[in-house]
């Protein structure tokens, strides 16, 4: 299958110029009015319909899947020293000697309403203790994903333009080493050695030591908060420690970028369109940036495909540095069984999931001619 890219032509003063993939020479890319860049409005309703469906989809399969015959929540809140009668005392507060299915209309109707429930065991609503450690997920993911982009697209372009040659060698090794590592081991490994050995990194304690004054700000996230509040002392204390959480994340996500750039980007420089470029005497950089802007779909999609994972895998990586992020609170909460937690986890994380593949969805569409066009 033939790969679509920038076509290269030669104008009458004998410079070359480019075309944009998808459009014609009569079709410039910038357009009037902006038309080549306006959003399919039906593919846009069709993304904007499917939120509410794949929500809905999400809560039902967090409901029933906790509900599996065999699991007891009462009994697990209860302990293991709990009686049958405190065990039925337990189901009759907590609803569950109703039906199932009026559980889980009554589960759907609060939901619509916003409301996720209220935690067994801190009696606070879930959604107050989800959205009060979110932003500590987002932050410690965007900045990660940020590390991934930059290592993974640069490791991946490297290779693929200095292909079967020392760089591109050097870098599929080090790839193959992310790849194999799970974050949780790769944190462990930074944490031995750059804490433990070399003692140029900060413990493991969380956003900041018990001694570090924390000020109070809207997000919780004191290197945040520290920055709005224009404490530079806390900041740069609290940012310590999110370089090793940040990059034991981000580093070990840079694998997927760097086989998916590499492999597309390949692609792409042996396509004809490249070799042409060159035979015109464009420069090897701009050679190298219209290759690259071919395949900066497949990185986006990739962002897509990994929103789940840079959102909600790091339960492990925030146990091992003191995060008290929502997914770290997710797995306690599995744990104890608190079922309003463990749906609200779900659901939240799920709808952070679609929310985000609709916006890449947009940026693809603004960035990419070709899929406007089939659209």
């Amino acid at each position: 299958m033939p790969v679509e890219t920038q076509s290269v032509s030669a104008t009458s003063d004998g410079t070359a110029s480019t075309t944009v993939p998808g459009l014609s020479p009569a079709e410039p890319a910038q357009g009037s009015a902006g038309a080549t860049r306006r959003v399919p409005v039906s593919m846009l309703l069709g993304r904007l319909v499917a939120i509410p469906v794949s929500i809905f989809a999400v809560a039902t399969l967090a409901f029933w899947l906790v509900r599996l015959p065999g699991t007891n929540a009462a009994a697990a809140i209860g302990g293991e020293y709990a009686d049958a009668e405190a065990i039925a005392r337990i189901e009759g507060e907590l609803g569950f000697d109703r039906p199932l299915w009026s559980q889980y209309t009554d589960f759907l109707a609060g939901l619509v309403r916003g409301d996720l429930g209220a935690s067994y065991f801190t009696r606070r609503p879930v959604s107050e203790e989800i959205f009060g450690r979110l932003p500590l997920d987002l932050t410690v993911g965007l900045l990660a994903l940020v590390v991934a982009i930059i290592v993974g697209v640069g490791m991946g372009a490297v290779g693929a333009y200095y292909r079967t040659r020392p760089a591109d060698h050097t870098t599929r090794v080090i790839v193959s080493v992310l790849q194999s590592l799970p974050e949780y081991v790769f944190a462990l490994v930074l944490v031995y050695v750059f804490f433990y050995l070399l003692g140029v990194a900060p413990a493991p304690v969380g956003q900041v030591s018990m001694r570090t004054a924390v000020p109070d700000g809207p997000t919780g996230v004191v290197v945040i908060d520290a920055l709005l509040a224009g404490d530079t002392a806390t900041f740069g204390k609290a940012a310590q420690q999110l370089v090793l959480p940040v990059l034991s994340f981000g580093l070990v996500l840079s694998a997927v970028f760097a086989r998916v750039t590499r492999t597309n980007f390949a692609t792409v420089l042996a396509s004809p369109q490249i070799h042409y470029a060159r035979a015109c005497g464009l420069t090897p950089l701009r050679v190298f940036w219209s290759a690259f802007t071919v395949s900066r779909t497949a990185v986006l999609t990739t962002i897509a495909v990994i929103t789940g994972a840079i959102i909600g895998g790091g339960a492990i990586m925030q146990k091992i540095y003191n995060l008290n992020g929502a997914a770290a609170f997710g797995v306690d909460s599995i744990f104890k069984f608190d079922l309003p937690v463990i749906q609200g986890i779900v659901i939240v994380l799920g709808g952070l999931t679609v929310l985000t593949f609709l916006v890449i969805d947009i940026v693809i569409l603004l960035l990419d001619p070709r899929v406007r066009h089939k659209s």
